[in-house]
């Protein structure tokens, strides 16, 4: 029976997609910490909440603090409805359904750079993004916006850090390890030191992918 090691912090759409068989063991390294809802940047970013016409939600994590926010301000979800939703990818589509705000698009590709090809061709003169998203989100995007001259306003919700969780999983028991983002990477290797030999690295996403690519060069380089 095959043995996955899963580090990303819910396995569950991983199960849901028919990617695990076999035996599941899940390590999250890394975890989410949402910042204050009372931060300055964030208050300032909901003062316009009214006003957004996109709201671009760029992962899972984002769409809970962003709905975990929405609560604290008994905002009704309706105001939301007229809005443009978007999603990088299923997975973060299927997070705002289930907090009933279906995403009017959505990437296929699950990354910045998918969103951008959604977006281009499209009437933004008079559009406004809003973009909750982790401190460390890639610039691809706010990049594109500020090239373009599209107003939006970027919020960094939370922080993604590293963890060690006890026990930690005997990798020789293990057949396949999977990496979720560029911060399971990081943090896998800062707690093992290195990339097993003989095991399957299954990586989520190209940005993960590449990632995980040096990763490895590094190591060899060493």
């Amino acid at each position: 029976m095959k043995t996955t090691l899963y580090l990303g912090t819910d396995p569950t759409q991983f199960e849901g997609r028919g990617r695990a068989s076999g035996h599941l063991i899940h390590y999250p390294v890394i975890k989410i910490v949402p910042r204050p809802f009372d931060h300055p940047e964030i208050k300032h970013a909901y003062d316009d909440l009214k006003d957004y016409t996109h709201l671009l939600f760029t992962s899972k994590n984002a769409v809970k603090v962003f709905f975990g926010h929405l609560s604290l301000m008994k905002k009704n979800i309706e105001e939301l409805k007229s809005k443009t939703v978007i999603a990088i990818g299923e997975v973060t589509a299927a997070h705002l359904a289930a907090f009933g705000l279906p995403a009017s698009l959505v990437s296929k590709e699950e990354t910045q750079e998918g969103v951008i090809k959604l977006l281009n061709g499209m009437d933004l003169d008079d559009a406004y993004f809003f973009m909750p998203r982790s401190s460390l989100s890639r610039p691809v995007l706010a990049n594109f916006f500020s090239e373009r001259e599209i107003r939006f306003q970027a919020c960094d919700l939370y922080d993604t850090v590293s963890q060690v969780v006890e026990p930690r999983p005997d990798l020789s028991a293990v057949d396949e390890i999977v990496f979720t983002s560029p911060s399971t990477v990081k943090a896998f290797m800062e707690i093992f030191q290195e990339l097993p030999k003989g095991k399957k690295c299954l990586a989520i996403g190209p940005i993960t992918e590449q990632a995980l690519r040096e990763a490895m060069q590094v190591k060899e380089s060493i």
